[in-house]
């Protein structure tokens, strides 16, 4: 289900990037409608928001995935608004949703294990816009929704970017992705508690390539002020890493690329 279209416009030059924001100038004008889809099986129903450029594409598309709901994450986060306003300025299309529970989706919080079923309609909902391409889909969560979303991701074949922001630390012990070869963000502030620098950096070493690591200094696991920063990162990497299929083997097995504070480096 879906409803009209709405143009919103992205402002850059702020601290964050959100429609109808004055506080820069205006770089982008993209459409937005509200949508309603179901999760994995049938229910419960989803409310979320679709994001797609102009033009006739077809799109690449990207499923935003919100914090933990029950500590206030909802698909209004501004890291994911961020994200999804960047994304659709670079040419994609990005759908920002509210996992069963939050907002105005139907059911119950489930801890993690339904929310998986949530990421799952959520990726079949894109895959079957007309103006989106079937093939070219990432998965982006922060906090809870890079858990949840990463954990998706890795057993769905149509998947072929992951990016997880501040994937916090009770994951980093699970193999679940050690061995994908997929392209690999993983973002997190040099401050976070949940998500300590030091141990997600061992944590993506372990994993094969390509893998990129961004550590953003002088924040923590909300990245205040920082929301552009996060958004336009990710933007960056999604429209410059190589896409691959779930079985599908790197070309170069060295290729690895691991980022040290804010900057872009080997190591």
């Amino acid at each position: 289900m879906v409803t009209s279209w709405v143009y919103s416009r992205t402002w850059a030059a702020g601290s964050i990037m959100h429609a109808g924001r004055t506080n820069g100038r205006s770089t982008d004008v993209h459409k937005t409608r509200k949508v309603i889809f179901p999760a994995a099986g049938g229910r419960p129903l989803l409310e979320g928001m679709l994001h797609v450029p102009d033009g006739p594409g077809p799109f690449p598309a990207a499923v935003v995935c919100h914090p933990h709901p029950l500590m206030g994450g909802t698909m209004d986060n501004a890291i994911v608004v961020a994200v999804c306003h960047v994304l659709a300025a670079r040419g994609w299309a990005a759908l920002r949703f509210n996992f069963r529970g939050a907002g105005a989706s139907e059911g119950h919080f489930d801890e993690g294990r339904g929310e998986l079923n949530d990421v799952a309609g959520a990726v079949t909902f894109l895959r079957a816009r007309a103006k989106l391409h079937l093939n070219q889909v990432a998965v982006v969560g922060y906090s809870f929704g890079a858990g949840v979303g990463l954990r998706h991701a890795a057993r769905d074949r149509h998947v072929g970017w992951l990016v997880g922001i501040a994937l916090v630390q009770e994951h980093y012990e699970d193999p679940f992705l050690d061995a994908d070869t997929r392209s690999k963000l993983f973002i997190v502030g040099e401050r976070d508690p949940w998500a300590p620098a030091e141990a997600l950096r061992e944590y993506v070493a372990r994993l094969s390539p390509p893998k990129t690591l961004h550590i953003l200094p002088h924040t923590d696991h909300f990245f205040a002020g920082c929301e552009a920063e996060v958004a336009t990162s990710i933007g960056k990497w999604l429209n410059a890493a190589p896409q691959r299929t779930r079985d599908q083997r790197p070309r170069t097995a060295g290729f690895c690329r691991i980022q040290a504070e804010s900057r872009w480096g080997e190591k």
